[in-house]
């Protein structure tokens, strides 16, 4: 697969763009520009009602989504809500991404950067997309009754064309398109009632997905440009280091290899770069080859002595200093005065490793600097830090960036870093020439900005009836997006929200008389940066293990001890859902047994049960059974997929994933020494959705991997007796 950008027939644009590779960018015309010149059409009657959506004259209907799409769904989404309201089949609208990225209207609404993550593209965008779609309907059916000389009462429409209900007279949308444009856009045009859909809630097939099987598909890996360089870096072996020396000759001796570049370190800019060493050859191999060849000397690094052996201990230290700080997240009652006077308190402790991201398709991005402006290619999740990229190690304006996003293979929070971002454009400037940044799988796994590792402390007291009396929560992390955004933490509160997930007063699933739930920032230095589900793992992964705990305690089903906790009825319904699928409460197989965790995450809930046996080799994991209820699932299959993808990642969580570094360095170098989960490794799996609120969609991408391992930590414990409070897990070595 090439992508291709013949220099001879493109050129940079002028003022506010860089290069249109054919292809990759459509041009987009902002509406201020429109109307400062006067035309209301200037591209021969092209229609274009607002930010989103474009009716051309030959019939073609383009949709601009301003989101990453990593493989998720999420474009097959978008389109189906414009496509609803436009009425059109939504495989007919061509996807294409803004070539002016940075326009108001795709910044994120919550967190005012231009960003796509946290499960919240089809949730955000559900109801301004459907008014995008609804109010281009209206003026092309303004425009017929125009030319028709009728009422728009009179018309319909019907998949591209609309209709004289009277005589039965058709027009295609191309043809309206040029009066459509000279006429005013509505305001407060009505939507569809939900039970007059004909796409969203019922696709079941998802947007490019022969291309991806036949291998068609284009994704930024496969971006080619005229006297493009690859580069390949050679990344500092223990944090912080700083290059002494370099001997390239041996590497600049590799047939095709061109240069070797120093890229310095940015250790002043929250998520920098790392200092490194980087090759630029024709292809990659050849600058693979010359990767291996050079002789790098490190200065020394304050980092040589650290060990993440120890850091769960250093980890639960920090709980018991008085320097450390808790940031109260659900505050209720007095916990503190129960605890103490209490007649028995529970108290279980719970870590977890550094976890690395390791999406399919590694981290690459293509730039080219020129003429004063520079454009990216690539899985550009987050346009923000690109543009970021550009001003503060190229010195290159905003209005001088233009991006062209691709779909990646993967993310997990993989691109929503900057490193890469940083030593791609400091490359591009250095050179002058296009290049291709590349990752190997070891050049990612030891990229650093890993999932963060963590420690939780959690104490409880019963009443007589075996229900919580008294609940404290201790979490001990870093602060997660500090790295991205200086000062997130300095707010009054000291609170961060991505964090705390799970276990703030806004998601906590649970209620008790006394509760004392609280964030205890301990940062290490280590460089750690957002994955996929961020700090749900860990939060989750603590409070349904030590419900588990709490509810065997005081001699209690665990299902029935969580329903007496919970207030929220779609929670509790998701629960019983899952409960019953799974067989809860029914005679088991001997040697088998269930395990129950549940959470709810970005307006969505889920309840996952795990069936473990015991065999001779060891425990297995049977069967995961999984109940969703996503409120309103836009692109049903997309669902399902997205599901079946966190369960999956969740079996990782709990059996496989974990970076170690000893002295400094990572220790792991590819899927040898990382396993990830494979096909052979998934048990059956049952996934049920249900659609507990038809007007509004939840977030699905990050929602189904959190209960997944303390399912399986409960499910061990009902079959053996043994309590399993660090991943992954070793299930050869549990034993009765």
């Amino acid at each position: 697969m090439r992508i291709e950008h013949r220099a001879a027939r493109r050129r940079f644009m002028q003022q506010g763009s860089a290069l249109l590779a054919s292809g990759l960018a459509i041009g987009f015309r902002l509406p201020e520009a429109s109307a400062k010149s006067g035309d209301p059409h200037p591209r021969d009657g092209e229609f274009e009602p607002n930010a989103w959506v474009r009716v051309l004259p030959d019939d073609t209907i383009k949709l601009v989504v301003h989101k990453h799409d990593s493989g998720t769904g999420t474009r097959t989404a978008l389109a189906a809500m414009v496509a609803e309201e436009l009425d059109v089949d939504p495989f007919r609208i061509d996807v294409i991404t803004p070539e002016n990225p940075f326009y108001a209207d795709y910044i994120h609404p919550l967190w005012k950067v231009f960003s796509t993550g946290g499960s919240t593209s089809v949730s955000l965008e559900y109801d301004r997309l459907r008014h995008a779609g609804a109010t281009a309907r209206a003026m092309l059916i303004a425009a017929a009754a125009k030319q028709w000389n009728v009422p728009t009462s009179a018309c319909s429409t019907d998949d591209g064309f609309v209709i004289d209900k009277a005589n039965g007279a058709r027009a295609s949308y191309g043809t309206l398109a040029a009066v459509a444009a000279s006429l005013p856009a509505p305001k407060d045009v009505p939507l569809k009632d939900p039970s007059q859909f004909r796409y969203i809630g019922k696709l079941r097939k998802k947007r490019d997905a022969a291309q991806k099987v036949c291998g068609a598909f284009a994704y930024s890996i496969d971006v080619r440009l005229p006297g493009m360089l690859v580069a390949v870096v050679t990344r500092a072996p223990v944090i912080d280091a700083r290059v002494r020396s370099v001997d390239a000759k041996a590497a600049l001796a590799v047939p095709g290899v061109r240069q070797v570049v120093q890229i310095p370190g940015r250790p002043d800019v929250l998520g920098g770069n790392q200092a490194g060493v980087a090759v630029l050859a024709d292809d990659y191999w050849s600058a693979h080859k010359g990767q291996a060849a050079l002789r790098i000397e490190w200065e020394d690094s304050p980092f040589e002595k650290f060990d993440s052996r120890d850091l769960s201990a250093r980890q639960a230290a920090w709980l018991d200093d008085p320097a450390a700080r808790v940031v109260p997240t659900v505050m209720n009652g007095d916990a503190a005065s129960v605890l103490k006077r209490g007649p028995r308190v529970i108290e279980a402790s719970y870590s977890m490793p550094y976890k690395a991201q390791n999406p399919l398709e590694p981290v690459n991005v293509t730039a080219w600097a020129k003429d004063g402006g520079i454009a990216y290619w690539g899985g550009l999740q987050v346009p923000s830090m690109a543009r970021e990229a550009a001003e503060v190690i190229g010195r290159i304006p905003a209005n001088r960036v233009v991006l062209h996003e691709l779909v990646s293979g993967g993310s997990f929070g993989a691109r929503e870093s900057k490193y890469w971002l940083f030593e791609v454009t400091w490359l591009a400037v250095q050179t002058g020439k296009p290049v291709k940044l590349m990752n190997s799988r070891e050049d990612e796994m030891r990229a650093l900005f890993y999932h963060s590792a963590s420690h939780h402390r959690a104490r409880a007291v019963l009443d007589a009836r075996g229900n919580l009396s008294a609940l404290q929560l201790r979490a001990v992390m870093p602060a997660s997006p500090e790295q991205w955004e200086p000062g997130y933490t300095d707010r009054p509160d000291r609170m961060d929200y991505s964090t705390t997930e799970a276990i703030s007063k806004f998601e906590f699933a649970y209620g008790a008389p006394h509760v004392d739930i609280g964030w205890v920032r301990h940062e290490t230095g280590v460089p750690t940066g957002w994955y996929r589900a961020v700090s749900y793992i860990p939060n989750v992964f603590a409070v349904e293990s030590f419900m588990d705990e709490a509810a065997h305690s005081g001699h209690r089903d665990p299902v029935d001890f969580r329903l007496a906790h919970m207030k929220d009825a779609r929670h509790v319904a998701v629960l019983r859902e899952a409960a019953t699928r799974a067989g809860w409460g029914k005679p088991l197989p001997r040697g088998t047994a269930l395990g129950v965790a549940t959470n709810r995450a970005y307006g969505s809930y889920i309840a996952v049960i795990a069936r473990v046996t015991r065999r001779d080799d060891g425990i297995v994991i049977d069967k995961l059974t999984c109940v969703a209820d996503c409120g309103l699932a836009v692109s049903p299959g997309g669902v399902e997929e997205q599901l079946y993808g966190g369960l999956m990642w969740g079996l990782g969580h709990a059996l496989a994933d974990r970076i170690d570094i000893r002295g400094g360095q990572v220790q792991q170098t590819n899927f040898g020494s990382y396993r990830v989960m494979r096909m052979n490794d998934m048990p059956d799996i049952d996934i049920q959705i249900v659609q507990g609120d038809p007007a509004k969609p939840g977030g699905v991408g990050e929602l189904s991997s959190p209960s997944v391992a303390p399912a399986i930590a409960n499910a061990v414990f009902r079959l053996t007796g043994k309590r399993l409070r660090e991943t992954p897990f070793d299930l050869r070595k549990v034993r009765v």
